[in-house]
């Protein structure tokens, strides 16, 4: 009688063992993320999918243990702040706006639940935080280190005897107006002068670049949703006018610019993903400092270089992550 009660008690504990082991709490919770965007382009998709990947090496798989509700406003406003109203209102854990703009949009009206942004140029003057180190409230992310040293000095490769640079850019932006402030205080160093036109939408990009085409010797793009969105037409000027074109990404010099260096969106995606599940796990937004990424690449496109009579050095050929022929 004793063995039996012992088998008994040693099944019992293996049940209870086995239970506890694969019991689903011990398998991460499902949990639904609200991910917005204001315009679709290359370098929010690499964000995406870095997003996706970061969540399922933390072995939250998208459609089982993870539920994206992915929303973009393409490019207009009133559609960005009716997407954070959604999110407002909708059951979410969590919420990831890529850019600025719908960080800023989720930011006045979630106060109440967790938002880890991505791809923000600078948070404080975007009143997000108002410490990078301690950014206090519901809020952290990872900022987009735009690399505007290094397009100038990439500028000053390609062409030497460059002197005034021509950036289009939305007023409305304020992460557009933070990259003309770096930009040009990099410039003064460098012996360069900044010109500008703004443009309110992707309409007014044309007569924008246009308008200062004859004034400089190169166009640059910057941390500016709007021209990105609409870079086509701003390409076709230059190519027209024979000028280089900086991109502010790789989708830029695939459609036609002259070269870009680019931040590695991806890695972005995959920091921004490891935030947010610590975020999840219990972890408070309000104490954890923004980071940023700066894994960069350079892009360039022979064929425009043809077109305008550009030459590449082999040192640059040779740095190139994508030469488009």
């Amino acid at each position: 009688m004793k063995k039996t009660w012992i088998t008994i008690l040693v099944l019992v504990v293996l049940i209870v063992g086995a239970w506890l082991m694969f019991s689903p709490k011990n398998t991460p919770k499902t949990v639904k993320v609200g991910v917005s965007y204001i315009t679709s382009m290359s370098a929010i998709e690499d964000v995406k999918n870095g997003i996706i990947a970061g969540f399922k090496t933390a072995g939250y798989e998208d459609g089982k243990n993870v539920i994206f509700d992915f929303q973009n406003a393409q490019g207009d406003m009133s559609v960005n702040t009716a997407i954070a109203q959604k999110f407002a209102n909708g059951d979410y854990d969590l919420f990831i706006p890529i850019t600025t703009p719908s960080a800023q949009a989720l930011a006045n009206l979630i106060k109440n639940k967790p938002i880890v942004f991505s791809t923000v140029s600078d948070p404080i003057s975007a009143g997000l935080v108002k410490s990078e180190s301690n950014p206090g409230g519901n809020i952290t992310g990872v900022k987009d280190a735009s690399l505007y040293k290094e397009s100038l000095e990439l500028i000053k490769k390609i062409v030497p005897s460059a002197k005034k640079v021509g950036i289009i850019y939305n007023p409305g932006e304020s992460n557009s107006q933070f990259g003309i402030n770096q930009t040009k205080d990099y410039a003064k160093t460098m012996g360069l002068e900044i010109v500008t036109a703004p443009a309110n939408n992707t309409n007014e990009i044309l007569a924008a670049a246009r308008s200062i085409a004859s004034k400089i010797d190169v166009f640059l793009m910057t941390a500016d949703n709007t021209v990105v969105s609409g870079q086509e037409v701003l390409i076709k000027v230059a190519l027209e006018t024979k000028k280089p074109m900086i991109a502010y990404e790789q989708t830029g010099v695939e459609k036609g610019a002259l070269a870009a260096v680019g931040s590695n969106y991806e890695k972005i995606g995959e920091r921004t993903a490891e935030i947010a599940i610590k975020v999840i796990k219990g972890e408070n937004p309000a104490n954890m400092p923004i980071v940023g990424v700066t894994d960069a690449n350079l892009f360039l496109n022979s064929i425009t270089a043809q077109k305008i009579g550009i030459t590449f050095s082999q040192e640059l050929t040779n740095q190139a992550k994508q030469i488009y022929k």
